[in-house]
């Protein structure tokens, strides 16, 4: 707003000066042409900013105006942090589950065994794209290609595993 004041205080300024220095009496009209020019450039400057005034209106009239006040940003970023909390939770969860389901099935103990999974997202939905089966202690005497099958065949994914 400032620069729109001060632009249109030098414009005034010019034109008047222009005015002052253009010809008076002339049997042709120059000063009223003058006139005429220099009250159309001061209209013009004047409404300039009817045009940002009416895109705005635009904007407020189809929706698309967020205001300070509503603060949908700020519901956007809950949002966002509750969808990513509930995707650690349950992918979590689920290498949690997992490792038990082959500590149970494969008679190994209780922190011998780690699963890391590699997830993909798909739309809305999370997948495991890789699963990496960590063994360690008296579980590195387990056979691995047994563990891998079970867990590709179970997640219908690449399963590899590693010795700690």
């Amino acid at each position: 707003m400032k620069t729109y004041l001060v632009t249109l205080i030098t414009a005034s300024m010019a034109l008047a000066l222009v005015g002052i220095l253009s010809p008076r009496g002339a049997k042709d009209g120059i000063a009223k042409h003058m006139r005429l020019l220099t009250a159309f450039i001061t209209v013009c400057i004047l409404i300039a900013p009817l045009r940002d005034a009416i895109a705005a209106l635009g904007g407020i009239l189809s929706g698309d105006t967020e205001f300070p006040w509503e603060e949908p940003q700020e519901d956007e970023r809950y949002e966002q942090q509750m969808n990513e909390a509930l995707q650690n939770a349950s992918t979590s969860y689920f290498t949690q589950m997992l490792t038990e389901m082959l500590q149970s099935r494969f008679e190994i103990a209780d922190g011998e065994i780690r699963c890391a999974v590699t997830w993909e997202q798909d739309k809305e939905m999370l997948s495991p794209v890789r699963v990496t089966v960590i063994l360690s202690g008296r579980a590195i005497w387990k056979d691995p290609a047994q563990i891998e099958a079970f867990v590709s065949e179970l997640l219908g994914c690449e399963c590899v595993s590693a010795i700690e």
